[in-house]
């Protein structure tokens, strides 16, 4: 190779180098997909946090409303047995009524004029708590 063609090869190789330090180069395009790729994942990752938070709370709220359920299906049954053993005092308070009332209807039909005085028997005198 002559001497004159690397002294133009060194001399253009300096030229470009120097060329190239002056300025800031412009960003590869690599490293701006890369900002806006990872500018997307942030959006991405922030929508599922908030989706995740939102679930979370909608599953929270659901075991809540479930357990509000459960509690008042426990009260009213408890309510409808409570109800059904008053019902029973109280068919039994008016047997037991009507039964006094025969036995004092039936001395006033043989002539005890004390059981023809008598009040009638009322049911709640025989109501059992």
């Amino acid at each position: 190779m002559p001497m004159r063609y690397a002294l133009f090869l060194s001399a253009a190789f300096v030229a470009a180098s120097s060329f190239a330090q002056v300025g800031a180069p412009p960003a590869p395009v690599e490293a701006r997909e890369q900002a806006a790729t990872d500018a997307l994942n942030r959006t991405v990752e922030q929508n599922a946090q908030a989706t995740d938070a939102l679930n979370a709370a909608r599953e929270r709220q659901y075991a809540e409303d479930r357990a509000a359920f459960r509690a008042e299906a426990a009260a009213r049954h408890e309510k409808i047995v409570s109800d059904a053993i008053a019902y029973e005092r109280q068919q039994r308070a008016y047997a037991d009524a009507m039964a006094a009332w025969r036995v004092q209807s039936e001395a006033c039909r043989k002539g005890d004029f004390k059981a023809c005085q008598k009040p009638t028997p009322m049911p709640a005198d025989y109501y059992r708590y």
